[in-house]
């Protein structure tokens, strides 16, 4: 019997964040071969508006994952049910349609109706939506800290980092909305919601839903956990907020943002994967039973994400004497394709190997299938990322350095797209087996 009823109401979000995660990838397959094909494919939708859908709808499939996670953990933590469960649903539901909605009016009315579609890039979603978007987000707030405000037990330290992280998301989403008569201004703040997203507040959701997982799922000493998270906590503070600066550059604000930025963006990822090795190595050592492998294969793949494609990847193109020649080439795309899958992806599939087996009463499942899905998925990111990363970095050297045409370079690169779509391919199946695999877990509900 589920302890706290509300919780039964979020598996809805895990199952529809990762179909959303699989039409993601389908649209991201048709653009791949669109650019293989050089445009001869004849795809009824043009390539930008394929390329919006791509990233919005992974939006869409990340504020979900974060939400059905959210509502999954914050119960146990603070000792009590969510204080509004209906709101639950009613959110799921208004999120979803806000969702429809943005496709919709991309396919439709892209440059024809600035309040269905603003344009800009990676902000899409034109002015409407993102008022509702803003309310949608704000009732999950107010739900959640209500909720925490009236807690039976003491909050947590990574339950407070995430709920921190959940209201830092809605408060970085509204300068977006701003409206500024210069280009330099709006550019300046579009960027406070694409990077202090994904490098600030997603980075506290992520750390906090991390900590709380391999609490939830290992043994491991809660001091520890919260050690590195602090730790964390620090640091995406620090350097997600001044790393920021590697994208000023190249929008008319000083030449010194490029130093300070490029110097400052690559640190936060550690104490992400020093904690889950901690949980790891406390594992093999004390050779405690580790029931949900799978969660915790989603879990490390989640961190090594994180420090790889957003540390690593991220490090070895923003800094000043290397972001002058390698920024917006494929190198870009390499460091996108690795840190956002390989963090976020991972992180929801995490969630919901711990939330639909517990949600079915399946704690015991066949976890062999969801094993196979997460390797398979690696194998193909991995391949996309290398095909990207060599790609770029020919390209640096033809275009940016030696001066050879874009088209020119671009027609050279053409095995290393291919090599690209092949990986895409690889990571749909794994991505297919892996629905599959938590589809047929969920099958049996508690009522």
């Amino acid at each position: 019997m589920i302890e706290y009823p509300s919780i039964a109401r979020t598996g809805k979000y895990f199952v529809t964040a990762i179909l959303l995660f699989i039409f993601q990838m389908i649209l991201g397959l048709i653009m791949s071969f669109d650019f293989v094909l050089r445009g001869t494919s004849n795809t009824p939708v043009p390539f930008d508006i394929l390329k919006s859908l791509h990233l919005n709808v992974m939006v869409l499939w990340l504020l979900l994952g974060f939400i059905g996670g959210l509502y999954f953990l914050l119960p146990k933590e603070v000792g009590r049910d969510v204080k509004y469960p209906v709101l639950i649903d009613f959110q799921f539901w208004f999120l979803l349609l806000i969702g429809i909605g943005i496709i919709i009016s991309e396919l439709f009315f892209t440059g024809k109706n600035w309040w269905l579609v603003e344009g800009r890039e990676y902000v899409e979603a034109g002015r409407f939506w993102d008022i509702l978007l803003t309310l949608g987000l704000l009732s999950v707030v107010y739900n959640v800290g209500i909720t925490i405000h009236e807690r039976k037990r003491h909050m947590s330290s990574p339950m407070l980092v995430l709920a921190a992280g959940a209201v830092g998301s809605i408060l970085m989403y509204i300068p977006g909305e701003i409206w500024f008569n210069s280009i330099i201004a709006a550019e300046y703040f579009r960027w406070w919601v694409v990077h202090y997203w994904v490098e600030a507040t997603f980075e506290l959701i992520a750390a906090g839903a991390i900590a709380l997982i391999l609490l939830s799922i290992t043994d491991v000493r809660r001091e520890i956990i919260e050690k590195y998270l602090a730790i964390e906590v620090a640091l995406v503070l620090i350097t997600g907020i001044i790393g920021q600066g590697h994208h000023y550059y190249w929008i008319g604000t000083p030449g010194f943002w490029l130093f300070v930025g490029g110097l400052f963006s690559a640190l936060e990822p550690v104490p992400l994967f020093l904690m889950a090795w901690s949980a790891y190595k406390d594992l093999k050592e004390n050779k405690k039973p580790m029931q949900n492998k799978v969660a915790l294969y989603m879990i490390i793949g989640a961190t090594l994400g994180n420090l790889l494609g957003a540390g690593v990847w991220g490090f070895i193109h923003t800094l000043p004497q290397i972001n002058f020649f390698t920024h917006g080439t494929q190198i870009t795309a390499s460091h996108a394709h690795f840190a956002t899958p390989g963090t976020y992806l991972f992180l929801v599939l995490g969630f919901a190997y711990i939330a639909i087996p517990a949600l079915s009463d399946r704690t015991n499942f066949f976890q062999l299938r969801g094993k196979i899905g997460f390797w398979i998925l690696v194998i193909g990111f991995l391949n996309m990322i290398i095909a990207l990363l060599l790609a770029g970095i020919i390209q640096v050297q033809l275009q940016r350095i030696s001066g050879m045409s874009f088209m020119e370079v671009q027609n050279i690169l053409l095995p290393f797209y291919g090599w690209r779509t092949i990986g895409g391919v690889i990571a749909l199946m794994g991505g297919l087996v892996v629905t599959y695999d938590i589809i047929m877990i969920g099958r049996k509900k508690i009522v």
